[in-house]
Parts: structure tokens; C-alpha cells; sequence
């Protein structure tokens, strides 16, 4: 029993530890789970609750804040609305009194506008009346050959109250007669005070020339007659009657009167009719005091004619001087020839030179009582613009009689120091000769007759006012029209105060020239230069520089660009050279002695070395280290032992042992090429050079015979081989037609002309190159030996002959025919043709590359032929001095005969050139900067004038164009221009054609018509298609240039100057920091200061094309000449 229930204890006891075990434990999660979850409804229901509670107190203090924020936004929505209902009050005051404003200022510039009208229509009346009473004297007209009549400006006839007291001028009075007879009485008052001034100068001249002929003539009378008395002196003197008619011979009123003037009798040439008729004017001129401008086309004689005026002045009213001739540099000699040519007894004084020189020549006027009469010491001083400058304090001490300034385009800046300097002379009279008196703006004209005429064009705000702008605004933009009644009014100013004549009207015996242009194609290499710069323009940045051309540095860039393109456009040497190709020589060099020395020929054999030098031990060399050199202990030892003779195949016994013995022996062969075994065991033995010598005395030999094989009757025939013959012996016995060349010639000529016979299509340039690894050794055996394999000089003669100064001597060619048989005596590389000589490993760039690198280049090469077949000469003008270097060199590869001129030839060398081209007829071609072979001189034996490039400026390349197209010229003139097509090349010619156009509707050449549109800066630097769409997008372009500073103007000018270009401006060295009012100089190379420059001369080629010239680095040597400060080099 106790046992059984101590089991059912046990019993109970597992299921109470099984239920404690496992579900005890998920009944306490229970617990805590629903634990948890009572305490969050709870905390839940705790917060409902306060919420709940706390809400009746909240309800009151929401509603505070809301009313509180209501009134503020309502206060702020009030503030704006009155602000706003204010601002608009106040703008509408001001509205209305803008708009009262604005209707005063548009009445007072009506009114303003209106008394400037009358201003100016008082100034320009003033002026034509002025110009009307002046021409009616001078009767311009009629010596330009115009008939018809011109209509007289109101005003010119008498008024009826010209007597009656004027009154002050009021612009605002609507009246316009009393501001005509203030023009009136201004007009006169100003040709009376030119009359005026005239005659006071007269009258003090005349009165020092008494003066001073009277002290002379009583130095002289007191020095010869020294008892008589002063009264006896006196009257044997015809200076004491100071008031004498006779000797008055500046007194106008006896040239009241219409003149006629004939040719002056002490002027050695024959005036044309035309010239007699500017003579007259010249003459009415000086008569009234009036300062002109002789603007007569290029080449129609202005100089003989202001010559003639100085003749008559001296033959009819007895006026020696002293006259003042200002005239470029490169005329200076034209001026003094002409003088002493044409007017012997007018004395001539050249003034240039050094300063030492020039203070020589003062002393010809700085004498104080100097009559100038026939025996003056001088009667004209000619000198240069530049000189003008430096010694301008003595020749304002001189009052001058008549001062003629050639080519007077050099004083177009009026804010320039040359221009003041001339201006302050004291001068009786000024006469200005330019062929071209308009050449880029109207500022031009105004600076020119502002000098002439100070009192009546003395503002250029107000002249540019009256015709610059419309002029130049009808010439430069399409469609605008000019006011023919403007034009009309600016002729009729002008025609008193300047004479020009035009070619075709004047002189019939002068053929009109023919020009042409001759458009070429960039070449391959031009236009892949051209692509690569146009690729990395950029419109918007060009816009950008064109719009702010005052900025030095962006004008800089934008004018490299231009010189980038135009140099390209040229030729693309000018933008890079083609280099030499050539290995890396790992190699020292000889050095040959002194060339006086060592004579015409100059040795250096085997001059070049390896720098590496093997050393070989002296020791070694004996002991048979050499394996060619036998030894007795040496492995080598097959040499000329007895062993080597017995297996030498090639030894003459065994030659002659196999032919005997053998029928079949392997020396068959020798029969049939007549060689014996002796003959063929020497072959073998001797050199690879020896063998070829030999071939080559056998072939001569065979060559020699040939004739004569073919004529039985000969011992050639018999004893000729019959299986040895010459190549050529069959194409010799070809009959050949008569005037056709053989056909051995034929295959020559053919086989050098092949693609195949090409040199370069041969040349393997390997990266590097050294001569063999020097070995030496202590051993005189060695060197000997070393010295005859490097040296050979057998070898050496054969192939390189005797030196040329040794090829008369017969001695010497016996000696050289006994060494190495029939070779001549230039040697095997002097008679072998190019093509079979070994080319050199260097790739030089050939002469032809030159010619075809450049389309304008090649297309003048074509040209120059044809011109040469045709017997003419031609004037080749260039604007850039570097292309200048590559035509000579063109011209020395052709062998043409030329000469060169440029800014920094002598005034020596210039003259002498010049007189050189005009006598002697076979030199073909004369190359010169278009700015300083452009101006004044003669160059008439020339009928053909080529332009490589092309100026901006019109009038520069007129002038040079004229140097051959004017008087004297006998032969048709043709005038050629290359201009590369669709480049900045041809955009620069058009853009100068505008230019042109402006000037001949000024100066009465041409009725305006519509003219082409302009082409500016930026535009030269785009294309067609560029310029579309710019115009497309609103004239963007337009806008940029219209955004230029007023000051714009300075550094442009200063930039036109780089690269030794003549573009834009005067291109030299001495330009670039000209500073304000300094002038450009033309052509100024009477030297101040020397420049450090080579010289450069007169080239001809040798062989007929440029020998003679000095040496210079790259091949070319020039004459150069000193470079004055300011000279144009181009």
C-alpha cells in the first residue's frame, strides 16, 4: 500500500513538473501581455481625459490671437494699397513733366538745329564766295577743261545796300541777306588780306635784296676804288632808287591783268599744252597770294611744271629764291636731276646726309647778308620730310620764297609734329603736289587744304559736318543716296584751290593702262593652313575685339589675325618653313684650316669619326689576335701559306689545268667572255672596286670599236669576240627619221624622266646615322693598313676625279689615265647621272616646292614665262619684306636678272638702281615695296606691273602702279593683280575699292553712283556664309562696330605696323612706339640714326639670275641700308 501510493506520488510529482515546465511559461507571457495592455488603455483613456478637461479653458485664448492677427494683416493690406495709390500720383507728376520737359528741349533743338542751319549755311556760303571771286581769277575750270558753266553761289553779285553800315549777325533772324553780305565782306576781306600779306612779304624781300646788293656793291667799289669818294660810289649804283618801277618786281599792280604766260626760255624741255595752262594757274596763284594744291593724276608732270614756275618767277620777275622742295626720300635725286636737267641756272642745294654733312650745307644760308640773285650760292634747297623734322630751328630762321611739298599725302595727320613743323615756316607762298589727295577718309582733304587756306578751313568738326559724312556714308553703305546739291557745293570750294587733270583727258599719246585680276586657287597646303586658322577663329570673340578696337590688346589680336591669314594667303613659307629632314649624326666633325690658307680646294678626306674608339692592345695586333692576319701560331693560318695556293680554286694554274683537262669544266664560261686565266685569277683576287674600274674601261673600250665591227674591211671585224657585244649596238644601227632624236637619246631621256629614275622615291631616312667604331693600334703595320682601307685613295680618285682648276693640265690627267686607266677626269660621280648615285639620307625641300606651295606663287611663275617669251619688264610690288626674301629666292632658282628696292635701301643705292633699271634692258624684273617704291620715281622702262598683295589703301597701290604709267612711257601698260579667291585676300580688294570710290567722287572723277558695301575688320575674317547668318541674326556685326570708343583710333594705327607689313600702315622697326601727333614716314631713309642692318643691293643671279650677292646665313645676302627712326620697310 505505502508502496502504492508512494508510486501515485511519484506519479503526481512527474505531472506537476511537467505542467511547471512547459505551460507555466506561456501563462506568464499571457499574464504580462494582457498587463501591458491594460496600462496603455489606461494611459490612453488618462490623456482623452486631461484633454478633455482642459478644452473649455483653451476656446478663450485662440480666439484672442485670431482677432489679434486679423488686424495686423488689415493693417498691412492698408499700408500697401496707400503706398502703391501713392507711387502712382507721384508718377504720374512726373510723367507729365518729363513730357513738358522733353516738348521745351525738342522746340529748343528745333531752334538750335535751325540757327546751326543758318550758321552753317553762313560758314559754307562764306567759303563759296570766297572760292567764286578766287576761281574767277584763277579760272580753274577752264584749265581742268570743263565748259560748262558754274553757277555763281547767292550772294556774288554786288548787293544794292553794300554801303551801308553792316549790321551784327544774328543766326536766330530768318533774314538771310544781311548774313550775305557778312559772307560777302568776309570773302573779300580774306582775299584782300592774302593780297596783303603777299605784298608786305614782297616788299620786305625786295627791300633786304637791295639792302644787301647795296652793301656788297659798296664793299666791293670801297675794296677796288678805295680814293674815290662815297658819292662818286654811289652813283654808279643802280640799287640807291629803292622805288624804281623797274626794280620793283613784286609790285601787283602790274599783274592786274589777265596772264598769259608762255613757257619760260631758260626751261630746257617742251611744256604740252596742258602743263603750259597749270603753269598759268600756278603762276595767278602765287600772283594772289593763294596757296594751291596740284593734284593732277600721277605721271602728268607736276614736277616740270612747279620747275617751270620757279623758271618763270626767275626769268620774268626776277625772283631767285630762296625755294623750299620737301619730297620723300625716294625722290630726293629725281628733284635735284630734274632741277639741273631742265633749269640749269637754278642752283640746286641737296641737303641730306649725316649731321656733320648737313652743318657743312647751312652755311649756304646762314650767311646774314646773302642776295638771292643768278649768283646766289643756291637758289632751291631740296630735302626729305624726315630731315624737315630734325632741323626744323634752321629753316624757320629763312623766310622762304615758295615752298612745294611733293607728294603731300605725308601731311594728311593734321595732330602730327610734320605737319605743325611745316605750317610755322615763313613762307610766301606753299604749293602742294599729290597725285592721290583723298586716300582713306575726307579728314585727308581737310588736313590738306586747312595747310593751304588755315583761315578759311579752320575746324574740321565743322567741314566734317558739311560733306565728310555724307560723302563717305554714300560711298560706304548700298542704297544711300548723295545730295548732288552737297557735292555740287564742295566742288565749287574746292576747284580755286586745286587743279587736277586726269590722263585720258590730257594726254593722248599715253595708252590707258589695262588691269586685270587674276584670281588663283589656295593649294593644298595654303588651304589646310587656311582651315586650321579658320577653325580656331571664333565670331563671338571676333565681335568681341571688333567692338573694342580701343583695347590695345584686343586690337593687337585681331590684327595678328589679319597678318595670319594674309601671310597664308601669300605664301605658307611666310607662316612656317619647310624644314630639312635629316638622321641623327652620332658624329664628330673635321675642321678644315683657314681658307686663305688651304685656296680654292679644300680636302677633308674621312673627316668624320665615330666618337666610340676601340683600343686594340699592341700585343694582341702581333700575337695574331686579327683573324685576316696569319700567324704562325694563330688558328688562322690559311693566308698565303703554301696550303691555301694548293685548294684556291681561282689561281691560275688550276684555271688553266681544268680547261685543259676537263671538257666539261666549270671555267667554260670564261671563252665566251674573251677572258684568259691570268685575267680571271686577278679578278678574283683584287678588289669589288677594281673589277667594276675594269668593267668599265672594257665597256668604253667595246663602245669605242663598235663602228668599226661592222665594217668587215676593219681588224676590228675579225678581231672582235663574236659572243661579246654592246647593249646599245643595236639601237644605234636604227635608222632615225630626219629631226627626230635617236633611240638610245629616247630611252635616256625617258628613263630620267620616269617616276622610277625619282630620287626621292629611293630615300630611306633611318632615325640615326654614325660612321664605324674607330680601332687603333700601337703598331705602324696597323696603321698603315688601317690608313689604306679607310682612305683608299685609289678608290677615291677614280670615283671623285681630279679638282677642277686640275682638269686643263696635261700632266696631271696623264699621271690620273695611268692610275686608273680611261676615267675622266671629273671621275665616275662627274659623268654618272643623278639617278643612279646614291642618295644622300637628308630630304632638303626642293626649289620647286617653293613655287608650287603657293597658288599665287605658281600662277606668277606661268606668268613671268609668258612675260619673258614676250620680251617685257615687269614691276613686282609686295607688301610684306619676308616675301620679298622668298621672290629672290624664286628669282635666283629661275635665274631671272632683278633687282630689289625696299625701305631700307640707301638713298644712294635707290638712285643708283633706278638709273640701273632704266638703262639696261636685260634685267627682267624689278621687286619693291609697294610704300617705298611707290613714290615719284621713273620707271618707264617697265610695261608690266604685277601686284603679289594688295594695299588698304587705294592711292598706295595707284602711285606704284603710276611709276610705269606716265610720262615717257612708250608701250602698252598692263597692270596684273593676283588675288587668292573666296580668302581675306579678296575681301581686302573690294574693301579698297570703296575706299577708291570715295575719292573720285570727291574729286569729280565719278558721278556717285550706288557703290559696293563694305567690308570691315571682322567681316575680312569671315566667310560668305558667316556673314549670312550674322545678317540673318539682326547685324550683330554691325552692332559691335558701332560700339567702338571714341579713342579707338590711336592703337589701331600703331597695330597696322607689325610684322614688317605694309597692310595698314608704314611697317617698320623705328614704328612702333611713335607716340601721339608723331606722323608715319612714307619712305624715310635719310638716316639719323644707322641701324645694325646687313646690306642688301642689287641681286642677279649668277648664270644670268643673282650672283653677286653677299653671304648670309640661309643662303641669301642682301644690301641692306641704314634704317632712318619712322622708315617703312615696306
Amino acid at each position: 500500500m505505502v508502496k502504492r501510493l508512494k508510486t501515485l506520488e511519484e506519479a503526481q510529482r512527474k505531472v506537476w513538473m511537467n505542467i511547471a515546465r512547459r505551460d507555466v511559461a506561456k501563462v506568464y507571457k499571457y499574464h504580462v501581455a494582457g498587463y501591458q495592455t491594460k496600462k496603455q488603455q489606461l494611459g490612453r483613456l488618462a490623456t482623452l481625459s486631461s484633454i478633455q478637461a482642459r478644452r473649455p479653458f483653451l476656446k478663450t485664448a485662440k480666439a484672442t490671437k485670431d482677432v489679434q492677427a486679423k488686424a495686423k494683416r488689415l493693417m498691412r493690406e492698408m499700408l500697401v494699397f496707400w503706398k502703391k495709390n501713392e507711387k502712382e500720383e507721384r508718377d504720374v507728376r512726373r510723367r507729365e513733366q518729363k513730357e513738358a520737359i522733353d516738348r521745351a528741349k525738342v522746340e529748343e533743338e528745333k531752334r538750335e538745329a535751325a540757327r546751326q542751319a543758318r550758321k552753317l549755311e553762313f560758314l559754307i556760303s562764306q567759303t563759296e564766295l570766297y572760292s567764286h571771286f578766287v576761281g574767277n581769277k584763277l579760272k580753274t575750270a577752264e584749265l581742268e577743261g570743263e565748259g560748262a558753266e558754274i553757277q555763281a553761289p547767292a550772294g556774288a553779285a554786288s548787293a544794292e545796300n553794300e554801303n551801308d553800315a553792316l549790321q551784327d549777325i544774328d543766326f536766330d533772324d530768318e533774314d538771310e541777306s544781311n548774313m550775305q553780305r557778312h559772307a560777302r565782306h568776309n570773302a573779300q576781306a580774306a582775299i584782300a588780306m592774302a593780297k596783303k600779306k603777299a605784298q608786305e612779304f614782297d616788299t620786305q624781300a625786295s627791300l633786304e635784296r637791295k639792302t644787301n646788293e647795296a652793301l656788297k656793291l659798296a664793299k666791293r667799289q670801297a675794296h677796288i676804288h678805295a680814293e674815290e669818294t662815297v658819292e662818286g660810289s654811289s652813283s654808279g649804283t643802280p640799287l640807291v632808287d629803292l622805288d624804281s618801277d623797274e626794280l620793283n618786281f613784286q609790285n601787283p599792280t602790274s599783274l592786274t591783268g589777265e596772264l598769259t604766260i608762255a613757257q619760260p626760255k631758260m626751261l630746257m624741255a617742251t611744256l604740252k599744252e596742258y602743263q603750259i595752262k597749270g603753269l598759268n594757274w600756278l603762276a595767278t596763284l602765287y600772283e594772289q597770294g593763294i596757296n594751291g594744291i596740284l593734284a593732277d593724276e600721277m605721271g602728268l608732270g607736276k614736277t616740270v611744271q612747279s620747275i617751270s614756275l620757279l623758271a618763270y618767277l626767275a626769268e620774268t620777275h626776277d625772283i631767285w629764291g630762296p625755294f623750299l622742295v620737301v619730297s620723300p626720300a625716294s625722290t630726293l635725286h629725281n628733284w635735284q636731276q630734274e632741277l639741273t636737267r631742265f633749269v640749269p641756272k637754278l642752283k640746286a642745294l641737296p641737303y641730306w646726309g649725316n649731321p656733320k654733312d648737313r652743318a657743312t650745307l647751312r652755311k649756304f644760308w646762314s650767311k646774314k647778308e646773302i642776295s638771292y640773285d643768278e649768283d646766289a650760292p643756291f637758289h632751291v634747297l631740296i630735302t626729305s620730310y624726315q630731315l624737315i623734322i630734325q632741323d626744323q630751328q634752321y629753316f624757320q630762321r629763312v623766310k622762304w620764297q615758295y615752298m612745294i611739298l611733293d607728294e603731300a599725302q605725308n601731311i594728311k595727320n593734321s595732330s602730327s609734329a610734320r605737319w605743325k613743323t611745316l605750317l610755322g615756316f615763313q613762307c610766301r607762298n606753299r604749293l602742294l603736289l599729290t597725285g592721290t589727295p583723298i586716300q582713306n577718309s575726307m579728314q585727308e582733304l581737310w588736313a590738306l587744304l586747312h595747310f593751304i587756306m588755315p583761315s578759311l578751313f579752320d575746324s574740321h568738326d565743322e567741314f566734317n559736318e558739311w560733306f565728310s559724312k555724307d560723302i563717305e556714308n554714300a560711298a560706304e553703305n548700298k542704297g544711300s543716296k548723295l545730295n548732288e546739291h552737297q557735292l555740287r557745293r564742295l566742288h565749287m570750294i574746292l576747284k580755286p584751290f586745286m587743279l587736277r587733270r586726269v590722263k585720258r583727258h590730257v594726254q593722248n599719246e599715253l595708252s590707258e593702262k589695262i588691269e586685270e585680276d587674276i584670281y588663283v586657287d589656295l593649294s593644298a597646303r595654303q588651304r589646310s593652313l587656311y582651315k586650321a586658322l579658320l577653325a580656331n577663329v571664333s565670331v563671338q570673340d571676333l565681335l568681341e575685339k571688333a567692338a573694342n578696337l580701343g583695347d590695345a590688346d584686343s586690337a593687337r589680336s585681331l590684327m595678328n589675325l589679319v597678318m595670319q591669314f594674309r601671310k597664308v594667303c601669300n605664301h605658307p613659307e611666310l607662316f612656317e618653313r619647310a624644314d630639312v629632314v635629316a638622321p641623327f649624326s652620332f658624329s664628330d666633325f673635321g675642321r678644315s684650316g683657314p681658307l686663305n690658307r688651304e685656296g680654292d680646294f679644300v680636302q677633308l678626306p674621312y673627316s668624320t669619326r665615330n666618337p666610340i674608339e676601340y683600343m686594340i692592345p699592341k700585343l694582341f695586333y702581333e700575337d695574331g689576335g686579327l683573324l685576316d692576319i696569319p700567324h704562325e701560331n694563330s688558328l688562322n693560318r690559311t693566308g698565303d701559306g703554301p696550303l691555301a695556293r694548293m685548294m684556291n680554286i681561282w689561281s691560275t694554274d688550276m684555271v688553266h689545268r681544268s680547261l685543259q683537262d676537263d671538257n666539261h669544266s666549270a671555267f667554260a664560261f670564261l671563252r665566251f667572255i674573251d677572258m684568259s686565266p691570268a685575267e680571271a685569277s686577278a679578278a678574283h683576287t683584287s678588289s669589288t672596286f677594281a673589277r667594276q674600274l675594269r668593267a668599265l674601261q672594257q665597256d668604253q673600250r667595246r663602245n669605242e670599236l663598235e663602228p668599226y665591227k661592222e665594217d668587215s674591211l676593219f681588224v676590228a671585224h675579225s678581231a672582235s669576240h663574236p659572243f661579246t657585244f654592246s647593249p646599245l649596238a643595236r639601237l644605234a644601227n636604227l635608222e632615225t627619221a630626219e629631226g627626230l632624236p635617236s633611240l638610245r637619246e629616247i630611252s635616256t631621256v625617258t628613263w630620267a624622266t620616269s617616276c622610277l629614275s625619282r630620287a626621292e622615291l629611293r630615300w630611306f631616312i633611318p632615325h640615326a646615322l654614325a660612321p664605324p667604331i674607330s680601332v687603333y693600334s700601337a703598331d705602324r703595320t696597323f696603321v698603315e693598313r688601317q690608313t689604306q682601307v679607310v682612305e683608299a685613295p685609289k678608290e677615291s680618285l677614280a670615283l671623285y676625279g681630279l679638282p677642277q682648276h686640275m682638269w686643263d693640265s696635261e700632266p696631271a690627267i696623264e699621271a690620273f689615265q695611268e692610275e686608273v686607266g680611261d676615267v675622266p677626269p671629273s671621275g665616275i660621280v662627274g659623268i654618272s647621272p643623278n639617278n643612279q648615285l646614291p642618295p644622300a639620307p637628308m630630304q632638303v625641300p626642293e626649289a620647286k616646292r617653293l613655287i608650287y606651295d603657293s597658288g599665287k606663287l605658281a600662277r606668277l611663275d606661268a606668268l613671268l614665262q609668258q612675260l619673258k617669251t614676250g620680251d617685257h619688264r615687269c614691276l613686282i610690288y609686295f607688301q610684306m619684306t619676308r616675301m620679298m626674301d622668298l621672290m629672290e629666292e624664286y628669282l635666283i632658282y629661275r635665274q631671272y636678272k632683278y633687282l630689289r628696292l625696299d625701305g631700307s635701301s640707301k638713298l644712294e643705292d635707290r638712285r643708283d638702281m633706278v638709273m640701273e633699271w632704266q638703262t639696261r634692258p636685260d634685267i627682267f624684273i624689278f621687286i619693291l615695296s609697294t610704300r617705298a617704291g611707290g613714290l615719284g620715281i621713273n620707271l618707264t622702262a617697265a610695261d608690266t606691273v604685277i601686284f603679289y598683295d594688295h594695299d588698304w589703301n587705294p592711292s598706295n597701290d595707284a602711285q606704284a602702279m603710276d611709276r610705269a604709267h606716265r610720262l615717257g612711257q612708250t608701250r602698252q601698260v598692263t597692270v596684273y593683280r593676283l588675288i587668292t579667291k573666296g580668302t581675306i585676300d579678296e575681301r581686302i580688294v573690294q574693301l579698297a575699292r570703296v575706299k577708291k570710290d570715295v575719292q573720285d567722287i570727291v574729286v569729280g572723277n565719278k558721278t556717285f553712283t550706288d557703290v559696293t558695301k563694305p567690308s570691315e575688320i571682322v567681316q575680312l575674317l569671315l566667310n560668305e556664309d558667316q556673314l549670312a547668318s550674322l545678317e540673318a541674326s539682326g547685324g550683330t556685326s554691325g552692332k559691335a562696330a558701332g560700339k567702338k570708343p571714341a579713342g579707338a583710333d590711336a592703337p589701331v594705327q600703331d597695330l597696322w605696323n607689325e610684322e614688317g607689313d605694309e597692310f595698314f600702315g608704314q611697317a617698320s622697326a623705328g614704328q612702333g612706339g611713335k607716340g601721339a601727333g608723331q606722323e608715319d614716314n612714307e619712305d624715310e631713309s635719310v638716316p639719323a640714326t644707322p641701324a645694325p642692318r646687313g646690306r642688301r643691293g642689287r641681286g642677279r643671279g649668277s648664270r644670268g639670275g643673282g650672283a653677286g650677292r653677299g653671304a648670309k646665313a640661309g643662303g641669301r645676302g642682301r644690301r641692306k641700308a641704314n634704317i632712318a627712326a619712322g622708315d617703312n620697310g615696306s
